[in-house]
């Protein structure tokens, strides 16, 4: 069979394959670990909690029209039961539709903050996903459409997130996979600054690995511990902060958290030119004189840094199983700053941690072995699209609707071909 000479074939190039990663050593665990609180304590009683989750489908017809249907739920929960449920569906068609999912994150938050104003006495909101939105260094060569999708979401979760500041809402996003390294790059900034304070101050301002390599090669010199620092920073450029502490911290807890500055003020042409602040950024600046949509993107942004910052730590829950990213919106911690007016990410100090691990506490509560805040799991469950579905029920109609509206609404022929091959 034909199978059995690819699969020889695949064995034979798989095997070719080289090192593509640093392993983890022992030279900077402790640096690590001495960000990481212990702590496996749990809330035996939930507050009342909302949690929203979406999901979304698509098809592609010729000529290059996208349909994309996304839909969201967002369940209430009073003692640990469920009380009430709030849907919505969203459908959009285009010409070569992008960027679907930025419609589908939006309608999490319409769905999340109607539930919030619907249902008394909430005191806690949970989303799938980070809290921490990050605009595209070149967002002004996107087409109209994405910017206009990007738009929809930032002013969703702005209305949200002003509204459950307003009603002292504790809001928290769950990760599930994070590939930044926003807290890898401060932890080391830091460790560099008890060598070298001027280094470290720079370095502090700078979330690009890459750039961080750069410095510190330029300045090597300047750095007895240079090569454990560079090394650290290309092992760091091949991982993320979530897998660095699965590694190293196999117990529960959570690491120390780390408020986050705005992300523009983190783009390559602002560290370039020194800016310390949204409002001073070039890129706002372009934003601003452009026309809508962009310009909609930097008056949503402004409103937004109006507010208390997110913040962010990594998790492991009680039972060991997985570390995530957790965002949490910054009124939690107490803190009364306008996101603008922080120039850098800084880590918070222990009576944040104390304050942080009786979140932790109502999150492990949530996470009977061996899930992760299960009433998460369960809208994912209520709300992802089975591929079968979509195909059997959706896709017809969409393609009646489509050719009532005057579109010969023809599938490819790959998908054409890929139903047959299901068949």
């Amino acid at each position: 069979m034909a199978e059995d000479s690819f699969f020889q074939q695949f064995l034979a190039a798989i095997s070719k394959l080289g090192p593509i990663s640093m392993p983890f050593d022992e030279s900077f665990k402790d640096v690590y670990l001495s960000f990481w609180r212990e702590f496996d304590g749990k809330s035996m009683e939930a507050p009342s909690f909302v949690v929203a989750d979406g999901s979304g489908s698509s098809s592609t017809f010729r000529g290059g029209v996208r349909v994309a249907v996304v839909r969201a739920i967002a369940n209430v929960y009073r003692c640990n039961g469920l009380v009430g449920s709030v849907y919505d569906v969203d459908v959009r068609v285009g010409h070569r539709l992008r960027r679907a999912s930025l419609y589908m994150r939006a309608l999490e938050f319409k769905c999340l903050k109607r539930a919030l104003e619907g249902y008394d006495g909430v005191s806690m909101a949970l989303c799938d996903g980070d809290l921490y939105p990050t605009i595209h260094p070149v967002l002004v060569r996107l087409t109209a459409q994405e910017v206009e999708a990007y738009v929809e979401y930032l002013k969703a979760f702005s209305e949200l997130y002003r509204f459950a500041m307003e009603r002292k809402i504790l809001l928290i996003g769950i990760t599930k996979d994070s590939f930044i390294n926003y807290m890898g790059a401060q932890i080391l900034a830091n460790h560099i600054l008890q060598e070298n304070p001027d280094l470290g101050r720079v370095l502090s301002r700078v979330r690009s690995i890459k750039n961080i390599m750069r410095i510190l090669s330029s300045l090597k010199d300047q750095l007895h511990n240079y090569p454990v620092y560079f090394n650290e920073a290309q092992r760091m450029s091949m991982s993320s902060d979530e897998e660095i502490f699965d590694e190293y911290a196999t117990n529960p807890g959570f690491t120390v958290p780390l408020v986050l500055a705005p992300q523009p003020i983190y783009l390559s042409e602002e560290i370039k030119a020194g800016t310390r602040r949204w409002k001073d950024s070039r890129i706002r600046d372009r934003l601003m004189n452009a026309e809508a949509p962009l310009n909609e993107v930097a008056l949503t942004l402004d409103r937004l840094y109006e507010l208390p910052p997110v913040v962010i730590s990594y998790w492991r829950p009680w039972h060991r199983l997985g570390v995530y990213r957790v965002d949490v919106a910054g009124w939690a911690f107490g803190l009364d700053v306008k996101w603008d007016s922080l120039e850098g990410d800084h880590f918070l100090n222990d009576e944040a941690v104390e304050k942080f691990r009786d979140f932790v506490a109502v999150l492990n509560g949530l996470s009977p072995e061996p899930f992760t805040v299960k009433p998460l799991l369960d809208a994912d469950d209520l709300v992802r699209f089975s591929a079968n579905t979509y195909k059997e029920c959706y896709e017809p109609l969409i393609i009646e609707a489509l050719r009532k509206a005057g579109l010969k609404a023809l599938l490819t022929k790959r998908d054409l071909r890929e139903l047959m091959v299901r068949i």
